[in-house]
């Protein structure tokens, strides 16, 4: 923030706070705090340069697109959350209160409720309100923001709407109660195609109803609306809205399997179906995403619960049940997915899996992922991509095969030597576990979601192995040996088998 000492002539420029104080964006802010007078000379030519921009631009339209913050000050810290998608045409929408304060507003109260802490909207009153959708320059070349702090500024645009528009309005208004206040979504359209939210809550309503009567009073009340739609925090926090209509099985949802589901989640996958038999005990507390929250309960119970509890607009089913299973008595649910995720972590139950992906072309694509012993490293395999002349060969078995006739199988994209138990016990043969931190989990978990984002965007049309390789110190000092794979590129393009039985003949 810089402060303007004086300004002579005034001057009607946007990005100032109060009278004589200008702000800049977040990114602007590079100053050599060592040099004070070098500080000051930056801050003179950050004014300069933005005083002259000012004078360049389109006054009108930047003042639009600083609506929201000019609003804000009008508010003067009135706020309320706000879930209603922008739409073109005036509408009846839902306003929340807790007691006498309204506190959200919706056109969609299941959606709202995915953002309460309760998930329910039990001990709110709920009463409708109107989003009303206005073109502010094309009515008025010198709009101002505050001028919908006034009747007469409400009026003006309301007036101004298209007839058919005006006609759903007043449809809108003789929807509502007869209490005497009403709550007003407004939604000013931008010049890039966007709208910006605004409150505004009329209160001691008298006369009539101020948008359609010219005689009605009311004081006007402006609101900062804190945007929670799905569009607007999906685009804001980088969740792509292409994926809402995906569907993603998940089986495993130990350490690995727990990350990918939340990075599917934020990446905006709404539908998400988790599959695990097993249940959460304090061994899996320093590795995976529930922590202490979930000991005792079965892991697709736990996980469900914590990406509902930080994630809005997901749908999470859980099965507590081996995937094998489930392959077997509910194909056709199974069928349904865009995608399927393996992460136990269980070779046999993967090549099981494969084999079933690879028995029928109209099967859903299968991501598998694995970690390596002690950070080694960590793999991902996307396999049964559909194409137009069928699925691209490569697939979880072209990874296996024996050294020798009758020998045991191995994976080929190994890093740790085969032949050599790698898990520990700490309490007994029950108590196996396979050595690995929580950022090998958490690094290996990012590598397979990458992947299986670009498997749901259809930006994959082949076969894909990729895997990370870390630090094979401690794995050495623990006296084991790493493959002649490790020391090579860990992204394999050769690992496809001719006469691989599943997928050789695609």
């Amino acid at each position: 923030m810089v402060r303007l000492l004086e300004v002579e002539p005034p001057l009607d420029l946007p990005h100032r706070v109060g009278d004589k104080e200008l702000c800049f964006t977040s990114d602007a802010n590079l100053l050599d705090r060592r040099n004070p007078e070098a500080v000051l000379h930056g801050s003179l030519l950050m004014v300069r340069e933005h005083l002259e921009q000012m004078f360049r631009v389109d006054l009108t339209q930047e003042y639009l697109r600083e609506a929201f913050a000019y609003w804000g000050a009008l508010a003067k810290g009135r706020f309320l959350a706000c879930a209603v998608s922008e739409r073109q045409l005036p509408q009846v929408v839902q306003i929340f209160s807790l007691g006498t304060l309204p506190c959200a507003v919706t056109d969609e109260v299941a959606g709202l409720a995915e953002l309460l802490p309760e998930r329910s909207t039990g001990g709110l009153r709920q009463r409708s309100a109107i989003y009303l959708p206005v073109d502010p320059v094309s009515v008025n070349p010198s709009f101002r923001v505050y001028e919908l702090a006034t009747l007469e500024g409400l009026r003006k645009y309301a007036e101004a709407l298209p007839a058919d528009q005006k006609q759903v309005l007043t449809k809108c208004v003789e929807a509502l109660d007869s209490a005497p206040e009403h709550f007003i979504v407004l939604a000013l359209k931008r010049s890039e195609g966007e709208r910006t939210l605004l409150g505004v809550l009329l209160r001691g309503i008298a006369g009539g109803h101020p948008l359609t009567n010219p005689q009605a009073r009311a004081e006007v009340l402006p609101f900062t609306l804190l945007r929670m739609d799905r569009a607007y925090l999906g685009l804001r926090g980088g969740a792509g809205g292409d994926l809402q209509k995906r569907r993603v099985l998940l089986a495993g949802c130990g350490a690995v399997g727990g990350y990918i589901a939340l990075a599917l989640a934020r990446a905006g996958v709404a539908h998400l179906s988790l599959v695990d038999p097993d249940f959460f005990s304090p061994d899996n507390v320093y590795r995976h995403v529930c922590g202490m929250g979930s000991l005792g309960a079965p892991k697709v119970q736990g996980l469900k619960v914590e990406i509902t509890r930080t994630v809005p607009y997901v749908s999470v089913s859980g099965y507590p049940e081996e995937i094998g299973g489930l392959l077997r008595t509910k194909e056709s649910w199974v069928r349904e997915h865009d995608l399927i995720i393996s992460a136990t972590g269980h070779p046999t139950a993967d090549l099981d899996l494969n084999e079933w992906s690879w028995s029928n072309p109209e099967h859903p694509p299968v991501l598998f992922t694995w970690l390596e012993p002690l950070g080694l490293g960590g793999h991902a395999l996307l396999t049964h991509v559909p194409r137009g002349e069928g699925p691209a060969p490569g697939c979880m078995e072209c990874l296996h095969a024996r050294p020798y006739e009758g020998g045991p199988l191995e994976n080929r994209a190994a890093f740790a030597m085969p032949g050599v138990t790698y898990t520990r016990d700490t309490l007994g043969c029950g108590s196996r576990y396979m050595p690995f931190a929580d950022l090998d989990a958490q690094r290996t978990a990012e590598l397979a979601s990458r992947l299986a984002l670009r498997a749901l965007r259809h930006e994959r049309p082949t076969a894909t192995l990729v895997a990370w390789r870390g630090d094979p110190r401690a794995f050495e000092a623990a006296g084991y040996s790493v493959t002649p794979r490790f020391e090579r590129d860990a992204d394999a393009a050769d690992f496809r088998r001719e006469d691989c039985p599943c997928c050789g003949a695609a």
